[in-house]
C-alpha cells in the first residue's frame, strides 16, 4: 500500500509524491526509518510539534491535520484519529483470516502472547503491538493487518463504559475470549457487575458464526453465555464441566515452568508452560482451546507452549542478591492479580517476603480493599513490606512481619540486609508506583 491508496481510503489529500513506507508510527521518539508518522492530537500533546524530529529519524512521510512547513510527503486529513480508524476498518474488511479478540480484567497481554506463539509457526499471525489495547492502540494495531497473515490476535481493554463495544466493532472478532472479571478500574466502572457487562460486549458478534471462549469458574459465565449470539460457546477452567479443564498445577521455580493437566475432547494431556503461576495455567488452557479450535496440531501446541515468551514483569523469575529468588510482578496490580501472585508463592519452599506498592483506580473503596489484601498477604508470606499513602492511612496490625516504608531506597536498603539464599521475594504494585525500580536494582 502506498500513500496514494491511503489518501483515497481516508479521504485525505496527498501533498507531494506517493512513496512506499515500512510501517506506521505515532511516536517520534521510537520511529524507525521508512515509517509513516501519524501526527495525533490529544488534550496535552500535539504530534505536529514532532514532525521535524520524525523526519530527522528517517520517516518517509506523515499524516497531518494541519498545514506544515516540513518538506516531505504528507497526507492532509480532517482528523488523524479518523485516519487511523478508517484505514483500520479497511484492513479489517479486507482481511480473509481469523481474528481473535481478547478482553478481561487480568491476563489479556499474556494470553494474547500465548495464542500468538501457538498460532505463529510460519510467521502467519498478526497481533496487538505491546499492550496497545485502548481506542488508540487497537486501530493502530489494525493498521498493520494484511492478508499475508492467516490469524490476528487483538487485545481490548477498557476503563469506562462503552469502550469494549467500540473496539469490538472495529476488531469484528471471529473468536472472542474473556479471560476473567474482577475488581479493577473502579473509577470508571463502579463494580464487578458493571465490569462484567462491559467485558461481555465482546460477545456481540457481527455474524452468527462467532466462537466464544469463556471462564467456566466465573460467576458471570451463565449471563455471558445467554447474552451472546455466538454459534458455539466453549469454556475453560477448573470446573469439571469445562470444555478445557485444568488440574494438578505445579510451579517449578528453579526452571521457571508451570506444569498442569488439561482434559478436553475426551483426552488428557500433561502440559508445560514457560513461566510460573496458577493464572498462567488458566491463560494457557484458554490459548490451547483457541489454537485447537483453529486446527493447530497437538504436538505443535505442546512444543510452542513450553517456549512461550511471556511479557516482562508478570511473575518473571530472576536470581537476586545473596542468591535469593526475585519474582518481578511489577508491571501492574489489582486485587485479583495480587491474589494470583500470592497464591503462586504458596507451594514454594523458603522465607517469603512480598514488597507491595499501592493498587490504583479502585475508587472510594480503595482503603478497604487494600486492608483486605494485606490480610490475604499475611496468610501467604512471612514478611510484608508496604509503600504508599493508602497503606499508611489504614489500620493494620502492628507486628514484626509488617513494615511500611516512605520510599523505594529505604525498601532496597532493608532488603539488602535481610535477603539470603533461602528467600523468595515478590515485588508488585500498580505501574505508577514504580515498583519496577526496586525490582531492577535487585536483579543480578
Amino acid at each position: 500500500m502506498d500513500l496514494n491508496q491511503l489518501a483515497q481510503i481516508s479521504k485525505g489529500r496527498l501533498i507531494g509524491e506517493s512513496v512506499n513506507f515500512e510501517g506506521f508510527s505515532i511516536d517520534s521518539r521510537t520511529i524507525g526509518p521508512g515509517e509513516l508518522y501519524i501526527s495525533l492530537l490529544g488534550k496535552n500533546f500535539d504530534g505536529h510539534e514532532f514532525l521535524a524530529e520524525a523526519k530527522g529519524k528517517g520517516a518517509s512521510a506523515a499524516v497531518v491535520s494541519q498545514s506544515t512547513q516540513i518538506d516531505f510527503p504528507q497526507i492532509l486529513v480532517d482528523d488523524t484519529f479518523d485516519f487511523m480508524r478508517s484505514v483500520a476498518a479497511y484492513n479489517r474488511n479486507e482481511f480473509k483470516g481469523k481474528v481473535i479478540g481478547i478482553t478481561g480484567t487480568n491476563g489479556k497481554t499474556s494470553t494474547k502472547q500465548i495464542i500468538f506463539s501457538l498460532l505463529n509457526k510460519y510467521n502467519n499471525c498478526h497481533r496487538t503491538l505491546g499492550n496497545m489495547n485502548n481506542q488508540i492502540g487497537v486501530p493502530f494495531s489494525l493498521l498493520s493487518l494484511q492478508n499475508n497473515y492467516q490469524y490476528s490476535v487483538i487485545e481490548m481493554g477498557t476503563s469506562e463504559p462503552g469502550e469494549i463495544e467500540i473496539l469490538t466493532r472495529q476488531v469484528n472478532p471471529d473468536i472472542a475470549a474473556i479471560t476473567n472479571v474482577s475488581i479493577g478500574h473502579l473509577e470508571g466502572l463502579t463494580d464487578t457487575d458493571s465490569i462484567a457487562l462491559e467485558k461481555g460486549n465482546i460477545l456481540d458478534f457481527q455474524t452468527n458464526n462467532g466462537i466464544a471462549f469463556l471462564p467456566k469458574d466465573s460467576n458471570f459465565y451463565q449471563s455471558w453465555k445467554h447474552r451472546t449470539n455466538a454459534k458455539e460457546v466453549l469454556s475453560f477452567g477448573f470446573d469439571k464441566e469445562s470444555d478445557f479443564r485444568i488440574s494438578g498445577i505445579k510451579s517449578d521455580l528453579e526452571n521457571n515452568l508451570t506444569s498442569f493437566n488439561l482434559y478436553f475432547d475426551g483426552s488428557k494431556e500433561e502440559l508445560l508452560i514457560n513461566g510460573i503461576g496458577l493464572h498462567n495455567a488458566l491463560n494457557a488452557a484458554l490459548s490451547f482451546g483457541v489454537a485447537f479450535h483453529c486446527g493447530i496440531g497437538l504436538s505443535q501446541i505442546k512444543e510452542n507452549l513450553k517456549a512461550v515468551d511471556l511479557p516482562q514483569r508478570r511473575l518473571s523469575v530472576f536470581k537476586s542478591i545473596s542468591d535469593s529468588i526475585l519474582i518481578d510482578d511489577s508491571y501492574n496490580s489489582n486485587p485479583a492479580s495480587l491474589k494470583n501472585a500470592l497464591d503462586s508463592l504458596e507451594e514454594m519452599k523458603g522465607k517469603k517476603i512480598c514488597v507491595l506498592g499501592e493498587m490504583k483506580e479502585l475508587g472510594e473503596g480503595s482503603a478497604e480493599i487494600h486492608k483486605e489484601m494485606y490480610h490475604y498477604a499475611k496468610d501467604k508470606t512471612d514478611k510484608i513490606l508496604l509503600l504508599g499513602d493508602v497503606w499508611s492511612s489504614i489500620d493494620l496490625d502492628e507486628t514484626d512481619s509488617l513494615i511500611i516504608f516512605d520510599n523505594h531506597d529505604e525498601i532496597y536498603d532493608y532488603l539488602v540486609s535481610v535477603l539470603d539464599h533461602n528467600t523468595i521475594l515478590l515485588v508488585k504494585g500498580s505501574r505508577s508506583t514504580r515498583m519496577d525500580l526496586i525490582a531492577d536494582k535487585l536483579k543480578n
